[in-house]
């Protein structure tokens, strides 16, 4: 149990209150392990409800007795108050078992002196994060396709609107176009690339549901990122200022009169 030790005391980020947290988690672990169920009930928050002792034990039997290979903090983000401390810290743990991955899911709430779990979730995998997140093209369903596609060709007509207005327009009309074309002005569509999941980032949840807002900026309306466990995702939102500066350069096009040919000039 050395190892497990060792974990509980690590300080794995260089905020005070998150290596704490992260500290709490992994020693919380440790006396899972060791099937302290007491004092792990002990740290759970009352809204989490009266844990059994079998829901318990099948979580400690996910992760055994042996030391683990690795311990590796995938996330760690904290939200609290800065005049009392009072807030919530989501820490994402990998460890690397004999012939499995655990991915601890935590989040500790602080209230006071007291520290309580309000989550505590793990999730078993054949292989460790970094391999199952790993950006592969091949494979993938076919909405991922549609949605690299939409992606794409968002990112290529924005820069193409953005090629239009350098060349046709100086001072600080063209500058100011150029900054104002990547903007987006809708709500933001993602996808995460390992799992197909789709959805909104503005998206709010609330009693009634899922609120999604009519109108959102978001400067650049197209780029990657990452969740917290790691997985890409590509996220769009519409550049409605450089699609209507493109329909309306085209419908300027159609307006403009035709060159005479050089038999016209010569009549």
């Amino acid at each position: 149990m050395l190892l497990w030790a060792w974990a509980a005391l690590a300080s794995d980020a260089p905020n005070p209150r998150l290596s704490e947290d992260i500290a709490l988690t992994k020693a919380t672990l440790s006396l899972l392990a060791a099937k302290d169920f007491a004092a792990v009930r002990d740290r759970l928050d009352p809204m989490m409800g009266q844990v059994p002792d079998d829901a318990l034990g099948r979580m400690s039997d996910v992760i055994g007795t042996s030391e683990p290979l690795s311990v590796e903090t995938i996330s760690s983000t904290e939200a609290h108050n800065l005049q009392t401390g009072d807030g919530n810290s989501r820490i994402i743990l990998e460890y690397e078992l004999t012939g499995k991955w655990v991915v601890v899911d935590a989040v500790v709430r602080t209230q006071g002196a007291s520290k309580r779990f309000t989550r505590l979730y793990f999730n078993v995998n054949t292989r460790p994060l970094r391999e199952l997140n790993a950006f592969h093209i091949r494979g993938k369903r076919p909405m991922q396709y549609l949605f690299l596609a939409c992606w794409i060709a968002v990112i290529a007509l924005t820069a193409l609107a953005i090629d239009l207005a350098f060349r046709r327009h100086t001072g600080w009309r063209r500058w100011a176009l150029i900054v104002l074309m990547p903007l987006g002005l809708t709500p933001t569509a993602a996808v995460n690339w390992t799992t197909a999941q789709v959805w909104v980032l503005e998206a709010a949840s609330n009693s009634a549901g899922y609120v999604i807002p009519f109108f959102a900026v978001r400067w650049p309306m197209a780029l990657f990122s990452h969740t917290e466990t790691g997985a890409p995702f590509l996220y769009v939102s519409a550049p409605l200022i450089a699609f209507g500066y493109l329909i309306w350069y085209w419908r300027a096009s159609q307006r403009r009169p035709l060159p005479a040919s050089s038999a016209d000039q010569a009549g």
